[in-house]
């Protein structure tokens, strides 16, 4: 394992770099911070560029490394670890990953069960959905281009793994929904203004369901894509609910009526 100890260093230069989303576009690469994620990543032959192993953690991570010896790994001297991670108290390990570039074509024909976020801003939430999806087998999670960084280290942290196993499709629009809609997808979106309740819909066909941001909604070109509209029943005092909440809400009952062979 090589050592590092320069910050001038360009590994260390690129990984702190990272850390700002216009440098990930740019190399196509973000950070996964922490044991578990790394070890997720590594099990799920996600391909990873490199491992970061803080010099004060390289035992602990020693039967990682000779488990994983092809692929680079780099003992960084412990001040400059520090600067790389995001978290007030970093595990000693980072990996520098690829961004996955899931082929959307893939979707045409399948029925396939898809969330799609218009302009989700928190990336906690964002991460949490995404987490969510795995745990709730939904095929894929589509991205308007006013949502947040999907790989921005806060983000990563709360998908607490599901970046790395749930297809996310950033930068989608009206023509890309139109496309799935030409393909046989329904798309729901969610509002309030609508009688229509989420349980109501048939979720074993081909299924988009748009979230908007809790601020603002669905914004209205994609709005107008979605063929109906439904909401969650909830208490008339409560405004709306969280995303992410709405989200998991609607992703259980996608879950339950896909899988209602299992539970009957």
């Amino acid at each position: 394992m090589k050592r590092i100890i320069s910050k001038d260093n360009q590994f260390i230069k690129q990984a702190i770099s990272l850390k700002n989303r216009k440098h990930r576009m740019r190399e196509q690469m973000f950070l996964l911070e922490g044991k578990t994620m790394v070890v997720e990543a590594l099990q799920s032959k996600h391909p990873l560029v490199r491992v970061l192993v803080d010099e004060a953690h390289r035992e602990e991570y020693q039967d990682l490394y000779e488990q994983f010896s092809w692929l680079e790994w780099l003992e960084i001297e412990s001040r400059l670890f520090k600067a790389i991670a995001d978290t007030e108290t970093p595990q000693g390990i980072i990996a520098v990953a690829s961004i996955p570039t899931p082929d959307f074509a893939r979707l045409m024909g399948q029925n396939a069960s898809l969330i799609m976020l218009d302009q989700i801003a928190d990336p906690g939430n964002l991460g949490t959905i995404i987490r969510t999806a795995w745990a709730l087998d939904i095929d894929g999670v589509l991205l308007s281009d006013g949502c947040t960084d999907p790989f921005s280290p806060k983000a990563v942290r709360a998908s607490m793994g599901g970046i790395l196993n749930v297809p996310v499709y950033t930068s989608v629009g009206e023509m890309e929904i139109e496309l799935l809609k030409t393909a046989g997808y329904q798309v729901i979106g969610t509002a309030l203004d609508t009688g229509n309740t989420i349980f109501a819909n048939d979720y074993q066909k081909p299924t988009v369901i748009v979230i908007g941001s809790e601020a603002r909604g669905i914004s209205p070109k994609i709005k107008a894509c979605c063929n109906n509209f439904s909401k969650i029943p909830t208490n008339p005092e409560v405004d709306s609910l969280n995303a992410a909440v709405a989200c998991a809400i609607i992703m259980m009952e996608v879950w339950k009526q896909r899988n209602s062979v299992l539970l009957s």
